[in-house]
């Protein structure tokens, strides 16, 4: 065994075997030749009969970077090339998200059935459960069943010890009682990297090749917090690898307004110019203002073979249910008001592909894939970006401002075979990214939570993190809230989180809008009836204008529900941030029976940084105040997808402001300012009620919009 990589306090991580798998299917187990310096890295030499592996090693003492390059006489295999086992002590738990297909397959009846329902159409199967089992046991799977199971979401599980970590894995956080480790896999160079049982790093090729340069495999980092390791290994990565961080990207143009999308709404028999036009219509009459509008998938004029994926897009053309074409319809939405206006597409442009006359129209290469029996763009980074630069100008004339790009993870297997997956990714996504911001066009990314996505959003700043939302259904309620949280977990460093759609009058819109205003991301909705529209519940958290009174930075779960079942156990699940000055928390009750939750809130469980020792808590729906000291906990009781918010109002010489009562959010609508004699002044970004807190009593007075009061 080699001399440890990382060891920081308690936990020491080595690599305990090498093995090399080849394409005739036969293996070998590396031997450990030693260790040597090569620029600011150590390489750790591993040898077998047929081929030399160099495990590269950067590190900074508490992160660290692992990778490797391989020289071999005989072909790799392209699925299993290399298998990387790591040592450890053994931690107390680990939450890992993984894209095993089989993790959600409770929602396989739920889209047919409850998205029929929803637009108010005979349910296509049969009903699914209000309580299904998740997670479900995950046993391996070949490499082609698992890319036929449309892997593009990642889902958290926890693992009593890493021979429970499931297969396809792509993050864990590990608990070691005084440390934390966290880990992350790539795409980088030629392959992509997934977390499998035993703490093994897996690599995948998908191309038959002998030599592999330096490939960057995964990120590591320990802390004794687990948000500082999360924050730190995702940072270490962007060092190494084509991707950004969030913060250091700019914001997309969508973030701050509301929005609607016609996918739930509409699907795709329903899609049209005038059910658009009338539903926007009646949400404007409604006087709900929306900024911005998506034109889901239905727009296109295709070509359908088979079975519902098999669809293929024949020419640059909407069809016929957009007898104005593209323009039209956005033409249409622009008069009414809206101001950004987005468009629906696959990464391979639509779910199979396109036909070849297509390229023909507009001129370039393309790639015949095997995997769709169709063509996609090319996967040369030059071919590829003339290829979207042309296609987004046909977009661009149409008078579009973003794009939806879905489908981002089938470039994992549409080049297999004749190019590395490594670097048919790099090339198609950056191409992508580049001819979008070239010609103005913002994305808001879909189905790309695998690591050939996220390892190269150098440009893109928003992505789904959860699977689709389903629209009436109580399991979604729950699951999909869970899926957002601890997803975002990873994700939120990358890029503004998107919770997805979801319909106002859902009966359980509450936690789906709560969940939203939490995530700092997009929040549209994709009512269908105007009539129905909830505005009650849509004006505590849309302004006037359509802006949106959300937190300031996704918000992150609890320290206390990190390694924690909130969905099997009776523990709520906890999320907070902030809102101007004040921490904020959401709780929810996504219990799976159904049961009335008790819980508690202290502030030592904060994913945060808590600056005083007293807090004003406000519960936001329960109408509750009082205050919440250091050591003290507060209680909170909620029945079966009930959702509570409180704001907690820092305490300052006896005096503390909460916000305007109208709002979820009351602290993200004012500006608190302190004279140098020490009185306070309050500044609201609009009209309301003030609660504020002074010298022992809570007191509610009425501001107007920019018109500063004291606060006595």
């Amino acid at each position: 065994m080699s001399k440890p990589i990382l060891n920081v306090g308690n936990v020491k991580l080595s690599i305990a075997s090498v093995t090399v798998a080849f394409a005739d299917k036969s293996s070998s187990l590396c031997e450990y030749e030693g260790l040597r310096k090569e620029d600011i890295y150590e390489v750790h030499r591993y040898k077998c009969r047929d081929a030399i592996i160099d495990i590269y090693v950067s590190s900074d003492g508490k992160s660290c970077i692992l990778g490797f390059s391989a020289a071999s006489l005989k072909n790799l295999d392209s699925e299993r090339p290399l298998e990387i086992e790591l040592a450890s002590s053994r931690s107390r738990k680990a939450l890992v998200l993984t894209t095993h297909k089989d993790a959600a397959k409770c929602y396989s009846n739920a889209f047919g059935y409850y998205n029929q329902i929803a637009i108010g159409k005979e349910p296509r199967g049969s009903k699914p459960p209000d309580d299904p089992e998740y997670p479900p046991k995950l046993s391996y799977i070949e490499h082609e069943e698992y890319t036929r199971g449309y892997p593009c979401w990642s889902y958290p599980m926890l693992s009593e010890d890493f021979d429970q970590i499931p297969y396809y894995s792509i993050f864990l956080l590990a608990n070691y009682g005084s440390e934390y480790l966290a880990l992350l896999t790539l795409t980088n160079g030629h392959t992509t990297t997934y977390i499998e049982p035993g703490l093994k790093l897996r690599a995948f090729l998908g191309e038959t090749m002998k030599n592999v340069e330096l490939n960057w495999m995964a990120s590591i980092s320990i802390d004794c917090d687990p948000y500082n390791a999360v924050k730190t290994c995702i940072k270490y990565a962007s060092s190494y690898v084509m991707f950004k961080l969030r913060r250091l990207k700019k914001q997309p143009i969508f973030i701050d307004r509301i929005g609607w999308c016609s996918w739930n709404a509409l699907l795709t028999e329903d899609l049209s110019h005038y059910n658009v036009i009338g539903i926007v219509k009646g949400l404007l009459d409604r006087g709900l203002r929306l900024g911005w509008v998506v034109i889901d998938d239905g727009w296109q004029d295709e070509v359908r073979k088979e079975d519902w994926p098999r669809r293929i897009l024949r020419r640059l053309s909407a069809n016929e249910r957009f007898p104005e074409g593209l323009k039209g319809v956005v033409e249409g939405l622009k008069k009414l008001g809206v101001d950004l206006v987005g468009l629906w597409h696959t990464i391979n442009i639509h779910w199979s592909g396109f036909d070849r006359t297509l390229a023909e129209e507009l001129n370039v290469k393309s790639y015949f894939s095997m995997f769709n029996e169709s063509y996609v763009p090319p996967s040369t980074l030059n071919e590829a970006f003339e290829f979207y630069e042309k296609f987004f100008s046909w977009v661009k004339i149409n008078g579009l401002d973003f794009v939806k790009v879905d489908n981002q993870w089938v470039i994992h297997v549409l080049y297999d075979g004749d190019y590395s997956v490594g670097r048919a990714s790099k090339n198609v996504e950056l191409a992508l990214q580049s001819a979008a911001y070239a010609k103005g066009l913002d994305i808001l990314n879909c189905m790309c939570m695998a690591p050939e996505n996220y390892s190269h959003f150098l440009f893109s700043n928003a992505m789904r993190i959860s699977m689709d939302y389903i629209p009436f259904w109580k399991a979604d309620a729950k699951l999909h809230t869970i899926f957002s949280v601890y997803n975002a977990l990873l994700f939120s460093h990358i890029t503004y989180p998107d919770y997805d759609m979801f319909m106002s009058y859902d009966p359980y819109a509450k936690v789906h809008a709560v969940a939203r205003l939490f995530s700092s991301g997009p929040i549209y909705i994709t009512d269908r009836e105007p009539a129905k529209t909830d505005l009650d519940l849509l004006k505590r958290f849309i302004l006037p204008d359509g802006r949106l009174v959300k937190v300031d930075e996704p918000a992150l779960p609890t320290r206390d529900i990190l390694f924690r079942d909130p969905y099997n156990e009776p523990i709520l699940l906890k999320i907070a941030s902030k809102a101007g000055r004040s921490i904020v928390v959401a709780a929810f009750n996504v219990n799976r029976i159904g049961e009335q939750v008790e819980d508690s809130l202290t502030l030592d469980a904060l994913p945060l940084t808590v600056e005083r020792g007293e807090y004003v808590y406000y519960k936001v729906f329960g109408n509750e105040y009082g205050l919440l000291k250091t050591g003290e906990k507060l209680n909170i009781s909620l029945g079966e997808l009930e959702v509570e918010v409180i704001t907690l109002a820092p305490v300052k010489n006896g005096r503390a402001v909460v916000g305007l009562k109208e709002y979820i959010l009351p602290s993200a609508l004012i500006k608190v300012l302190e004279a140098v004699d020490g009185r306070i002044f309050v500044k609201a970004a609009t009209s309301g009620t003030l609660l504020y807190y002074s010298n022992g009593v809570f007191n509610e007075a009425k501001v107007e919009k920019e018109s500063p009061i004291e606060v006595r």
